[in-house]
């Protein structure tokens, strides 16, 4: 998963002033099967072998990182130090396994169960993937093999119909999204990865980070 953040910038937007109290109104909502981070369907047993104990062991980290120290290495562009839990990277690793054998790929089972509905916006008649984005373009869903950190940070994913550039600086909009998705009294951070990382090619996702007062 991504390694990059931003400062969140403040700009001028010119999406429509919608009730910023009423995320419905925006479309924001998660999708209705969105589970808790690392709630995930378990009922086809995989067995955890010996490459995804050592990848696990690789790619995890041995304690939480906290919100003040997270902050200070993605506002540092220094996110080396971040990762999952070996717990919760063991569970990503066998649900992978567990998705391929359902679905043939990560991919094909967040296209066709996941984010049907919004993969069908897409290719509805009428859209264009090139118009200025706008607020309702985003849906939010929370991660459901989150980082490892401190109590009270929530990682969110926040797919959008149209295209996101890679990197640090959410487009207006996007601010917008998240603010009324989470009101503007969190603190939140926001990454999008580069495009040969991202898990649906033909939709961008940005991850959200939200650290409620």
């Amino acid at each position: 998963m991504a390694r990059l953040q931003v400062d969140t910038v403040r700009c001028a937007s010119s999406t429509p002033k919608l009730d910023k109290l009423d995320p419905s109104s925006y479309g924001l909502l998660s999708p209705p099967d969105s589970p808790a981070p690392g709630v995930v369907d378990t009922e086809d047993t995989v067995e955890v072998t010996d490459a995804m104990t050592t990848r696990a062991t690789r790619l995890s980290i041995p304690a939480p990182v906290e919100w003040p120290q997270f902050k200070l290495l993605v506002d540092a562009k220094d996110l080396q130090p971040l990762g999952r839990s070996f717990p919760m990277q063991i569970t990503y690793e066998q649900h992978k396994v567990r998705m391929e054998r359902r679905f043939g790929s990560i991919a094909s089972y967040l296209t066709n169960h996941v984010l049907a509905d919004l993969i069908a916006e897409t290719n509805a008649p009428g859209f264009d993937p090139h118009a200025p984005l706008v607020v309702s373009d985003f849906v939010f869903r929370a991660n459901d093999f989150p980082y490892f950190l401190g109590d009270g940070v929530e990682h969110w994913v926040m797919w959008c119909k149209k295209r996101l550039e890679p990197g640090f600086e959410p487009p207006a909009p996007a601010v917008d999204a998240i603010e009324a998705r989470f009101g503007r009294r969190v603190e939140w951070r926001y990454f999008v990865n580069p495009v040969h990382r991202q898990s649906v090619p033909q939709l961008s996702h940005a991850h959200v980070f939200i650290k409620r007062s």
